[in-house]
């Protein structure tokens, strides 16, 4: 059973789903209930989307020592790429850092964009790597202007650790969560084997943007189109999901998103949601034994909330689940959800690359083998999760526990907090034709998608 709550009439409005893996209850028995929460946004209608307003980014590039040559070369490129698909009234600045955090350009606005490509060809190595110094220069440079953005983001390339100035990953995040409740948000890119994961994603999740890693130098210019892409599509952020439940029914989060208590009910951040995606939710709730009957039994409200481009305040209606109970025997015969057991199984699949990465980082390559073939056979109808085990099966055999260890962290996290296309097929021959925001990518970290097609795939299909 699909309940579907719509904010208006028609199929250009943003809605609600709320998909159970099975459409009843069995009555008389305790019972454990998946339930999908879908938050679909609006098809984009180009005759109705208004001009947007401006988006304010602030660049953080990394020029340690370490990232001379090629990485550094990289950088610059896909820096360029990002202030080339601004608008001249978008806002931008450029800092990088070493040891040192210079602003080579403050935010201003992009106009011809000459300031920009002057300092970014003027970016050479230096020394440590302040990390957080850099990243706060980002941020204090958009916080002035915060009022008139659609958007205002820092987005933050290193290759290396933080080892100069602050270093702390709680105390780093911390500031980033108080930037994003502020307006402005982080994302975070990694490059290479050397940089700390847990405090890039971190720095992420907390600021509210997206995380992603390059392997080499070329290939971080995927993600950051990616990144673009949906900066350039974006219907609402600040998505709020607000759950609540029947005295009885506990209810439990199964992605790894950031949780806030509110008024005593869990309120949940969601990713922002791009036009013609969807963002969701995987909840666990423990029902006590319902009686059979024909009043479906209360289980579940949410309410969701998010803002527009425009600083407009986007209000769902309040969504309910209900579901009947019955008898053992046929409860046994209803058929699972397809989509809500693809999600779910991802979710798990998420969790057992965690424990390969901790595996990984005890060096046990034994144990990582035995995780990857219970996950081939477990998980052998999800045509994506099975593409992501073998390239990590491809990492195993290598034995390279720094790449092991991020290629893990940041697939786990892709399966846990993705948007998703509205209509996802199970197959994926057309995963090429999709915005980058929503491709199922095999392996995180290495350019896959070169000119509209899959290189992972033959040509055939």
């Amino acid at each position: 059973m699909t309940q579907t709550h719509n904010t208006a009439t028609g199929n250009t409005a943003p809605q609600i789903i709320l998909t159970p893996l099975k459409s009843a209850l069995i009555a008389g028995h305790a019972q454990r209930v998946q339930v999908l929460v879908r938050i679909q946004a609006p098809d984009a209608d180009p005759a109705s989307i208004k001009p947007r307003p401006p988006y304010h980014l602030a660049l953080v590039i990394d020029r340690s020592g370490s990232m001379s040559g090629e990485p550094l070369h990289e950088a610059r490129r896909c820096a360029r790429h990002i202030i080339d698909q601004l608008k001249p009234d978008d806002r931008a600045s450029l800092v990088q850092f070493d040891n040192r955090v210079d602003v080579l350009v403050p935010a201003q606005p992009v106009g011809d964009r000459k300031i920009l490509h002057m300092a970014l060809k003027g970016i050479q190595e230096g020394g440590c790597t302040n990390l957080h110094g850099g990243w706060e220069a980002g941020g204090q440079a958009l916080l002035e202007h915060i009022q008139q953005a659609g958007l205002s983001r820092v987005i933050l390339l290193s290759d290396g650790n933080a080892n100069e100035g602050l270093t702390e990953t709680d105390r780093i995040t911390l500031q980033c969560g108080q930037f994003a409740d502020r307006g402005v948000t982080t994302s975070t890119y990694g490059l290479g084997r050397d940089f700390n994961e847990d405090l890039m994603v971190a720095m992420a999740k907390s600021g509210q943007g997206n995380h992603y890693y390059g392997a080499t130098a070329q290939d971080l210019f995927e993600p950051f189109a990616e990144e673009f892409d949906l900066i350039a599509n974006l219907y609402a952020g600040k998505l709020r999901l607000t759950l609540g439940a029947p005295e009885g029914i506990k209810v439990r989060l199964l992605n790894d998103y950031v949780v806030e208590e509110q008024r005593s009910f869990p309120v949940i951040r969601l990713p922002d949601l791009a036009w013609g995606a969807e963002a969701w939710a995987m909840l666990e709730l423990d029902v006590p034994p319902p009686q059979n009957g024909d009043t479906p039994t209360p289980l579940l409200q949410l309410e969701i909330n998010a803002t527009g481009l425009e600083g407009q305040l986007i209000v769902f209606p309040p969504a309910q689940l209900k579901l009947p109970a019955l008898p053992a025997q046929a409860w046994e015969a209803l058929l699972p959800d397809a989509l809500v057991l693809q999600r779910f199984n991802e979710l798990e699949a998420g969790k057992l690359l965690e424990k390969a990465r901790t595996a990984a980082q005890k060096g046990d390559w034994a144990g990582i083998d035995r995780l990857l073939a219970e996950a081939k056979q477990r998980f052998a109808d999800n045509p994506w999760v099975q593409e992501v085990l073998a390239s990590m099966a491809e990492l195993a055999r290598q034995k390279d526990q720094a790449h092991f260890a991020k290629e893990a962290r940041y697939s786990s996290r892709r399966m846990n907090t993705r948007l998703a296309a509205k209509e996802e097929p199970l197959a994926m021959l057309r995963e090429a034709e999709a915005p980058a925001f929503l491709r199922r990518k095999s392996a995180q970290g290495r350019t896959q998608f070169r000119d509209g097609r899959d290189e992972n795939k033959p040509e055939s299909l």
